[in-house]
């Protein structure tokens, strides 16, 4: 057995939670060894002394590429579960009982997961690069657990989890078409963040200038007023007529 099975065997080995990602590469492993087809083919007749060569070949090979199989699956998985596996016969019967064991268990998290991402919005006030990081992160466990949700869906499900200080973005993008991957979308999402905040801030500079000269204006008129000092009012003076 080569350095690099030795390490592939040592790092992957099965606990439950990770059986989808386990069933991939212990599937690669058996591949690039020529011995994965036991898992799928049935196991040949014995041979008698009627068998011809090519008979007794093809059981021979089955059996010793069955037998490398589940040397490989057995040194993969925990010690409980190799107790638990020890007696079965073949890899494949190995493998169905795994199956049995822990694929409910990756299809709930991997429904969960899914869901989590479908729901996920961004909040008011929250920067775009924390955002797209919790979406990039729900994509990896759904796909870990075996979730296959393709390009177009996956981008349009991020550009509609954005808050609504992105629908300028929203309908471009809806008009133009434009195909994004996820480190492309977040490039342009977060270009449009900064032209946000700019403009925001410009908002902020001329509100805060109009409420300047206003305030400008109110003390010029109040030292206008302390110049020309208090206006007297006029009286005029009635004269009273005595008799009729």
């Amino acid at each position: 057995m080569t350095p690099s099975l030795i390490n592939i065997l040592k790092d992957n080995t099965l606990t439950g939670d990770n059986y989808v990602t386990w069933k991939r590469k212990i599937g690669l492993l058996l591949q690039s060894e020529k011995h994965k087809f036991v898992l799928t083919t049935p196991k040949p007749p014995a041979p008698n002394n009627e068998s011809s060569i090519i008979c007794r070949d093809e059981y021979e090979q089955w059996k010793t590429s069955d037998d490398m199989a589940k040397c490989y699956i057995m040194a993969t998985i925990s010690d409980v579960l190799q107790q638990q596996h020890e007696g079965m016969e073949s890899a494949a019967d190995i493998m169905m009982s795994l199956e049995e064991m822990f694929a409910m268990k990756s299809r709930t998290t991997k429904r969960e997961a899914v869901t989590a991402f479908m729901n996920l919005r961004m909040k008011p006030g929250q920067a775009v690069k924390d955002h797209m990081m919790k979406v990039i992160a729900h994509l990896n466990i759904a796909k870990l657990h075996g979730a296959e949700i393709d390009g177009e869906t996956k981008i349009d499900m991020v550009v509609n989890s954005l808050s609504d200080s992105f629908d300028q973005f929203k309908l471009n993008y809806t008009l133009n078409k434009k195909e994004y991957t996820l480190h492309g979308l977040m490039q342009d999402v977060q270009s449009a963040e900064k032209i946000l905040v700019k403009g925001k801030g410009q908002e902020i500079h001329m509100v805060g200038k109009v409420a300047t000269v206003k305030a400008r204006q109110k003390v010029k008129k109040q030292q206008k007023k302390k110049q020309l000092g208090p206006i007297k009012k006029e009286t005029k003076k009635v004269t009273k007529i005595k008799g009729k």
